[in-house]
């Protein structure tokens, strides 16, 4: 009994944790800034110490995401290759190229709009699964993206990075963004699917089942630790470019509108079930700003890795919004089919 009231209370901290991103996140960024500032020559100082810091705390955000994740829902992969295929060219492809494009349309500081690059190169978070969840629409589909996405990051990540850096001229060291993303993308990965099959053969679908719900709150309360600490070591820096950084929530919330709009008007063209549509969606659109973060500060562009840690007062209310509307996006895909039947039967009594 006391287990399931502190799994009740689990449940209700994760939701509180995540309907109140919004506030938090600049909540914390204030007051990192007003830590940061009067103790930066203490923070430079103790450089190492707070790299090994920002490292652990990267690992207690993503570790758990990767326990939440059941890979063995891949082999399903094959007969759904089409919409995979798809939703991962929307997801790693698509995103870097758009967002390249709004930062021409909207000059910024090369650091910063290198961040943005970065913000959405990385793969899906795996509330992205939980949002598709919500929506009541295809987990399988999603899963299985969240999963291949991660994988096919080790590649698209430094590649992207690679062609971009050299477009703004900010230096982007491969090996140590290739180091960085196999420790907070890999080792991750290979834990979190050791932890789950342990604790699946040893105790049970339901020990995991209760498990799995204090997954995300860690995750979460990782992503916050982790926006302080970057808004502290970097608060003289942030301060002396302010404007820039506010200039840069424009290009992100054109990306999130533009994208939103572009994929469902583009499904409903193509007949894409409202099921799979909604997977593709939240997979493509919802990113890791953690790992962002992550890879920016191991490289050493710390300027870079403020657009991440911004994303979630963008992106949260997008997908929140865009979840919210599903009875009316379903609605939309309903209609179409019926026209298509329609026009179908129509066609069928003319030949007849």
């Amino acid at each position: 009994m006391n287990k399931m009231k502190n799994m009740g209370k689990t449940e209700k901290l994760k939701k509180h944790l995540d309907k109140f991103i919004p506030v938090y996140v600049p909540i914390l960024m204030t007051i990192g800034l007003f830590i940061g500032l009067p103790l930066h020559h203490q923070i430079t100082m103790n450089k190492s110490i707070f790299s090994i810091l920002n490292l652990i705390v990267v690992l207690t955000m993503i570790y758990p995401m990767m326990v939440g994740l059941n890979m063995s829902e891949m082999k399903n992969s094959f007969r759904m290759w089409k919409l995979l295929l798809f939703g991962l060219v929307m997801g790693l492809v698509y995103p870097p190229v758009i967002m390249y494009l709004l930062s021409l349309i909207i000059p910024l500081n090369s650091y910063l709009a290198f961040g943005l690059i970065l913000a959405v190169a990385v793969p899906c978070s795996s509330m992205s699964i939980a949002y598709t969840g919500l929506s009541k629409a295809n987990t399988e589909l999603s899963t299985i993206l969240v999963a291949i996405s991660f994988i096919l990051a080790l590649v698209t990540v430094p590649f992207w990075l690679s062609i971009f850096g050299s477009s703004y001229h900010v230096p982007a060291p491969m090996f140590q963004i290739l180091k960085t993303i196999i420790m907070i993308v890999v080792i991750p990965m290979t834990l979190g699917y050791a932890t789950r099959e342990s604790i699946l053969i040893k105790k049970g679908k339901k020990a995991f089942s209760k498990a799995k719900a204090s997954f995300p709150v860690m995750s979460l309360l990782g992503m916050y630790a982790i926006i302080f600490l970057i808004f502290m070591e970097k608060a003289t820096m942030i301060i002396g470019k302010w404007h820039a950084i506010l200039i840069a929530l424009a290009p992100l919330s054109l990306y999130y509108a533009i994208t939103l709009t572009f994929l469902t008007m583009i499904d409903v063209a193509f007949r894409v079930r409202y099921r799979d549509h909604m997977a593709i969606t939240f997979t493509s659109v919802g990113k890791n700003e953690g790992t962002a973060m992550a890879i920016a500060l191991g490289a050493g562009i710390g300027l870079a890795a403020v657009p991440a840690a911004i994303t979630p007062l963008i992106q949260i209310p997008f997908l929140v919004t865009y979840m919210k509307l599903h009875w009316k996006i379903a609605g939309i895909f309903a209609k179409k089919s019926l026209a298509l039947v329609s026009e179908y039967e129509l066609h069928e009594l003319e030949e007849s």
